[in-house]
């Protein structure tokens, strides 16, 4: 049996899967905190709350993503 020739355009390639509930990549970097527990705790506290208070669940790194962007703005490139 003959191959099929592979097509040559990137178009053919199936997009990327992306696991529901996740933010868009966009222009983010990844970014590893070592904090105390007691602060995790407070954290994680927190998230609880506001999962309870609107029914989807709010993990300790989007409380830690909402304090910085309190705090520091997003300031689009130029």
């Amino acid at each position: 049996m003959p191959r099929s020739a592979a097509p040559d355009t990137a178009d053919a390639a199936p997009p990327a899967k992306r696991r529901p509930g996740r933010p868009s990549p966009g222009d983010t970097v990844q970014v590893t905190l070592r904090i105390p527990r007691s602060q995790l705790a407070q954290l994680v506290e927190e998230g609880a709350r506001r999962s309870a208070a609107s029914g989807r669940t709010v993990t300790p790194q989007a409380v830690i993503l909402e304090l910085i962007e309190a705090q520091f703005p997003h300031k689009p490139a130029a």
